[in-house]
């Protein structure tokens, strides 16, 4: 007996039981219709697609269309004997197989022995295998040979997510289907329907917000709809909040920063998102798919954008750190950072209290705060954008600093919570690249100097004179040792 419908979830109480009711693949029903009506049908079927598009309710109602004994246009009556058999699951015509679970070539060679005996009442022995593609290569063998020389009373019926894994060889003895993903608009009529029939309040937004994020498969959009009909109306932000999806107007603001290049209000969004613990792969999609809407609605500067994004979603899965991944790729796309409140801070003049001015070396300032001048403006931002085009990282770290200039003496200072930045920037290779790079940009320029706001532990006298020894290029001597080794 089947279970009572009360009990039954969303999308298997509406389950499709004809033709005429599966969405969005009418090629697909007209044509096993008409086949069905004609008496024309073949001997074996394979229905491909992603998942939840109808392929296994279509390879149900086609074993009842293939046996029913009043069938009506190619459509199953589903009030016969035949078909009242097959829907409660009484019958012995009609075996449903998983290949994830019966993939052996033993499981398929009891298939090739069934096979040979006639149907107990019904005019097919159908046998509906789902993942098909799961089954091992000997188990193909086995099925081939079947196929080959099928008896007239058999029809296989065989359903998969990865048509590419089923050898060719199968696929050239079958009729092959292939299944499209389902318009968003049909699964959110669909919603609304059933919304309507269980009396659920379903707000159209939310309606729209479940079909677009099922992506193409109306069984998992039925499954939202089940979760949150049971906790009263289904609005937008319910949606959002079981799905963990951001706002609309959060993603719209990320892609106005991005196409403004603004990296500040890119990163603080980023920032808040992982604050929140926020999937960043699942923004990343929904920014791309929001860029895309309106881009078709005519904003070309959105192109290059959503083209990265979603570059940047296929790198996320190898990146040892998304939240760093994506916060360097928005400072590669829209350059330096301007302003820095709580976070990343573009260059600007240093206050007084807090960079002091360098030595010569003797003691003396080399310049007062009050001489000191902030570099150009356009001098530091043309340097940054340099390095951003050659070495995305080292502009990563230099986007925060704070600089000045005094006497050909670049002054880089690093806020306290960019630690790393500074120690980063202190190996020699990078040191030497940033260097040579800012000769570039300022003349007449002595050196570049590091300082980091941060505490720094103060050297021992041993650390400091291997410091000054690495420096210049020499070596500590012990006592006794009269620097003849």
């Amino acid at each position: 007996m089947t279970e009572p419908t009360d009990h039954l979830s969303l999308y298997r109480r509406y389950r499709p039981q004809r033709f005429g009711e599966v969405v969005g693949q009418d090629l697909i029903v007209a044509t096993l219709r008409r086949a069905v009506a004609g008496g024309r049908l073949g001997h074996a079927y394979l229905l491909s697609g992603q998942r939840g598009v109808g392929k296994t309710s279509v390879a149900r109602i086609l074993s009842r269309a293939a046996n029913c004994l009043s069938p009506e246009d190619g459509e199953p009556c589903n009030r016969c004997e035949s078909c009242q058999r097959i829907l409660q699951g009484l019958s012995l015509d009609v075996v449903e197989i998983d290949g994830a679970s019966n993939r052996g070539v033993d499981q398929i060679r009891r298939l090739r022995e069934e096979v040979a005996y006639v149907p107990a009442g019904s005019r097919y022995k159908v046998y509906i295998i789902d993942e098909v593609h799961m089954l091992t290569g000997e188990a193909f063998n086995a099925l081939l040979k079947t196929l080959e020389e099928p008896p007239p009373h058999v029809l296989f019926i065989f359903a998969t997510t990865e048509p590419h894994k089923v050898p060719a060889t199968v696929i050239s003895r079958c009729q092959a289907f292939e299944f499209q993903p389902i318009a968003e608009d049909a699964i959110a009529r669909v919603l609304v329907t059933v919304a309507q029939t269980e009396g659920i309040a379903l707000a159209p937004p939310a309606a729209e917000l479940i079909a677009r994020r099922s992506r193409g498969a109306l069984r998992d959009a039925l499954v939202v709809l089940d979760q949150l009909g049971h906790a009263g109306e289904v609005t937008e932000e319910a949606v959002v909040d079981l799905l963990g999806l951001p706002p609309l107007a959060l993603v719209d603001g990320f892609l106005d920063a991005l196409v403004g290049r603004d990296a500040d209000q890119a990163l603080a969004i980023v920032a808040d998102l992982s604050t929140r613990g926020r999937d960043l792969a699942l923004f990343l999609e929904e920014a791309a798919s929001r860029a895309r809407d309106r881009i078709i609605a005519g904003e070309s500067a959105l192109i290059p954008v959503a083209q990265r994004l979603i570059e940047l979603r296929g790198e996320l899965g190898r990146a040892f750190s998304r939240r760093l991944h994506l916060e360097v790729a928005i400072v590669a796309l829209c350059g330096p950072l301007r302003t820095g409140a709580g976070g990343p801070r573009s260059p600007g003049p240093a206050r007084e209290a807090e960079l002091p001015p360098p030595s010569t070396g003797d003691g003396e300032p080399r310049a007062t705060p009050q001489e000191a001048m902030p570099p150009r403006p356009e001098a530091w931002e043309a340097m940054l954008q340099a390095i951003l085009e050659e070495r995305v990282a080292v502009a990563a770290f230099l986007s925060p600093a704070e600089v000045m200039w005094a006497d050909g003496l670049l002054t880089v200072r690093l806020p306290p919570d960019c630690g790393y930045h500074y120690e980063s920037l202190l190996e020699p290779a990078v040191r030497g690249y940033v260097e040579a790079t800012a000769h570039k940009f300022f003349a007449p320029l002595l050196a570049v100097q590091f300082v980091w706001a941060g505490a720094h532990p103060k050297p021992s006298l041993e650390e400091g004179a291997r410091i000054l020894a690495e420096a210049l290029e020499g070596r500590i001597l012990g006592e006794g040792d009269d620097g003849s080794k």
